[in-house]
C-alpha cells in the first residue's frame, strides 16, 4: 500500500498507542504524548505529512466546533466586554511588541509584523485540554480565558488578509472589509440557525431512531461550516466554531457531543501528531541556544502581556497574573501563519526563522499543562472549596418526565430540592413551591449553582435517558467535587458499566424496572380469572375514546419514594 493514506495512519495510531500509554502511566497529558509521537513519526522518515493533512484539519475543525458545542451565547454576552478588552490588548500589544523585537533583529517591517501575529496566537485545543484536566474550565478565570483564545481564532481570518496586504510576495486575498463583513455575517447567521433551524432539524434526525443518523448530521454540519468560511477567506476555525455554537446551548448538546466523541478523539490524534511533525529535533540541537533563548522571551512577554491585559479588562491581579501564563504558549495555528509569512522563499534567514518559530510553538504546547499548573497555584480559592457543610438537599438534573415524577415523589416525602434545567420553561412549574430552588443552567457548572444553594448536596440524581451523556456529566461533576454522591439512569443493562466507570455511585436501569413491575403485573393478571372482562373492558373504553376523537390514559398510582442514600 506504500504511501497510501490508510498505511499512514495505521503506523500513526500503532506508534501512538503504546507512547499515550506510557506518558498517562507518568502523568502526562494525552496531547503532550501525539506531540511526541509525531516528532517520532517524522524522525523515521516513513510518513508522509501531506498524506495526513486532510485528515489533521478535520481534526481540527472537530475539536473547534466541539469547543462551540459547549459555548453559551449568555455567557458570552455576560463577559463580552471583559473578552474584548482582554483579547484586543492582549492581541494588539503581543504583535507590536513582536514586531518590534524582530526589527530589532534586522528584520523588514512586514516579515516582523507577520511574526508578531504568529507569536500573538495561543494553543485553544492545548489550553482547553488542559483546563478539563485541572478542573478549572468551569471557574470564572477558566471562561475567561477561554473567551480570549476564541477571539484569537476569529482574528486568524484578518491576521491573514493583513499579512497578504503587507507581504507583496503573498499576494492579495480579501479586502479587510469584506473580511470584517463576512465575519459578522457569519455571527448573524449563527444566531439565526440555534435559533430556529438547528434544535428542530436535529430532532427530526433523532426521530428516525439511528445513532449513525446523528454523528453524520453534527460531522457534515461541522465540515460543510468550516468549507463554507474557508472558501470565502475567513479560514475553517470560525465555521467550525460557529457550527457547534449554532448546535449547543440546547436539549440536543449533550447528544452530539457523546454521539461525536470517539471521532473526535481520533481525529484529534491524527492533529496533533501532524503537529509534531513539522518539529526537527536537528534543528535544535543545532540552535540549542537561541531556541532556548527564543521559547523563554516569547513565553515570559507574552505571559506578562497578557496578564495586563486581563487586569485592565477588569481581572484581580493575581488571578490576572495566572490567566496570562495560562495562554503563554505559541499556538498550532501559528504555523499556518508562519508559513504563509516565510515557507517558500527560498531565503537561508527565512528559514531560519521559519524553523525557529516552529520549534518555539512545539516545545511551549508540550509545556501547556506545567503552564496551567502553575497558573492554578496563582488563582483565588474557588468557590466550590469554600463551601464544605454537607446539608440534605437533593439535585435533581433534567426535567423531563421522568425528572418531574423523580421531583413529584421528593417533595411529597418533604426533601429540599434543587432543580437544575437549561430549558426556562421546565422549570417554571417548581418556581413557586416551597423547599425547591430552580437554577436554569447546566449542572456541570457547579461554580453557578452551589453558591446558590449554600451547601455541599446531599446527592445529585441525574435523569438524562441517554447514559453516555449522563457518563460524560458526572465526570464533569466528580472533577469539580470529587466526594459527590451520584445516582443515574440507564436505559438498558449494557450502559451500566460505562456509568459506574465514570463514578456513578448507584444506577436505576429502564429495564430492570420494567422487568421488576411487569413480572407481578402478569402473574396478577393472567392469575385472575377476571382478567378477560378487564381486557374486554379496556377495549371498550379505547373504542369509545377513539370514536370521541380523544384519548384517555390511565395514570398509574405513584411508587411509594424511595429516600436517596438509604442503601448507603
Amino acid at each position: 500500500m506504500h504511501n497510501e493514506l490508510l498505511t499512514q495512519v495505521l503506523m500513526v495510531l500503532a506508534l501512538g498507542l503504546p507512547v499515550v500509554m506510557v506518558f498517562r502511566r507518568l502523568g502526562v497529558s494525552a496531547l503532550v504524548a501525539y506531540l511526541v509521537t509525531g516528532v517520532l513519526v517524522g524522525m523515521m522518515g516513513t510518513v508522509d505529512g501531506h498524506d495526513l493533512e486532510v485528515l489533521a484539519e478535520m481534526g481540527a475543525t472537530m475539536l473547534l466546533f466541539s469547543i462551540g458545542l459547549e459555548m453559551d451565547l449568555q455567557e458570552l454576552r455576560v463577559r463580552m466586554r471583559k473578552i474584548l478588552i482582554g483579547a484586543v490588548g492582549q492581541i494588539g500589544s503581543t504583535i507590536v511588541v513582536g514586531m518590534l523585537l524582530m526589527m530589532a533583529l534586522g528584520k523588514d517591517p512586514a516579515t516582523s509584523f507577520a511574526l508578531g501575529c504568529c507569536l500573538a496566537l495561543s494553543s485553544t485545543l492545548m489550553v482547553i485540554r488542559a483546563l478539563d484536566e485541572s478542573g478549572l474550565r468551569n471557574r470564572e478565570e477558566g471562561k475567561t480565558v477561554l473567551g480570549l483564545l476564541l477571539a484569537q481564532d476569529f482574528a486568524i481570518a484578518p491576521m491573514l488578509v493583513a499579512m497578504t496586504m503587507v507581504l507583496p510576495s503573498k499576494g492579495h486575498t480579501l479586502p479587510i472589509w469584506q473580511t470584517g463583513a463576512g465575519l459578522v455575517g457569519v455571527v448573524f447567521a449563527t444566531i439565526l440557525l440555534r435559533r430556529l433551524v438547528a434544535s428542530k432539524l436535529f430532532s427530526r434526525i433523532q426521530d428516525a431512531g439511528l445513532p449513525e443518523l446523528e454523528v453524520a448530521f453534527a460531522v457534515t454540519t461541522a465540515l460543510g461550516a468550516a468549507w463554507f468560511t474557508e472558501s470565502m477567506g475567513l479560514g475553517a476555525a470560525i465555521g467550525a466554531f460557529c457550527a457547534g455554537l449554532a448546535l449547543g446551548g440546547d436539549e440536543h448538546r449533550h447528544t452530539i457531543e457523546t454521539a461525536t466523541r470517539p471521532l473526535q478523539g481520533l481525529l484529534a490524534i491524527v492533529f496533533f501528531v501532524s503537529v509534531g511533525m513539522q518539529f526537527d529535533p536537528s534543528f535544535v540541537l543545532a540552535k540549542w541556544p537561541l531556541v532556548l533563548a527564543g521559547l523563554a522571551v516569547s513565553v515570559v512577554i507574552k505571559s506578562a502581556l497578557a496578564a495586563l491585559a486581563f487586569r485592565v479588562a477588569g481581572m484581580k491581579t493575581r488571578s490576572a497574573i495566572g490567566a496570562g501564563i495560562m495562554v503563554g504558549q505559541v499556538g498550532e495555528f501559528s504555523f499556518v501563519l508562519a508559513a504563509a509569512a516565510l515557507r517558500g522563499s527560498g531565503n537561508a534567514e527565512d528559514n531560519l526563522i521559519y524553523n525557529l518559530v516552529i520549534s518555539i510553538a512545539c516545545l511551549s504546547l508540550a509545556g501547556t499543562p506545567a503552564l496551567v499548573a502553575i497558573a492554578q497555584r496563582l488563582l483565588p480559592r474557588p468557590e466550590l472549596a469554600r463551601i464544605t457543610t454537607k446539608g440534605d438537599t437533593v439535585v435533581v438534573a433534567g426535567l423531563g418526565p421522568v425528572g418531574n415524577t423523580v421531583v413529584q415523589n421528593l417533595h411529597a416525602a418533604g426533601y429540599p430540592l434543587m432543580l437544575v434545567d437549561r430549558n426556562e420553561k421546565l422549570l417554571e412549574p417548581w418556581a413557586n413551591t416551597a423547599k425547591i430552588h430552580c437554577h436554569q443552567g447546566r449542572i456541570e457548572d457547579m461554580e453557578d449553582w452551589l453558591p446558590a444553594l449554600g451547601e455541599r448536596p446531599r446527592v445529585v440524581i441525574l435523569t438524562f435517558p441517554i447514559a453516555d451523556t449522563s457518563a460524560l456529566v458526572a465526570d464533569r461533576l466528580l472533577r469539580l467535587a470529587p466526594g459527590l454522591l451520584i445516582i443515574a439512569r440507564s436505559q438498558f443493562e449494557a450502559q451500566i458499566p460505562t456509568l459506574i466507570n465514570a463514578g456513578v455511585h448507584h444506577v436505576i436501569c429502564d429495564e430492570h424496572a420494567t422487568a421488576n413491575a411487569l413480572a407481578p403485573l402478569l402473574d396478577r393478571v393472567l392469575g385472575d380469572p377476571r382478567s378477560q372482562a378487564m381486557i374486554d373492558e379496556a377495549a371498550r373504553r379505547k373504542a369509545e375514546a377513539t370514536s370521541r376523537g380523544t384519548s384517555r390514559i390511565q395514570k398509574a398510582p405513584d411508587p411509594e419514594p424511595t429516600r436517596p442514600g438509604a442503601d448507603e
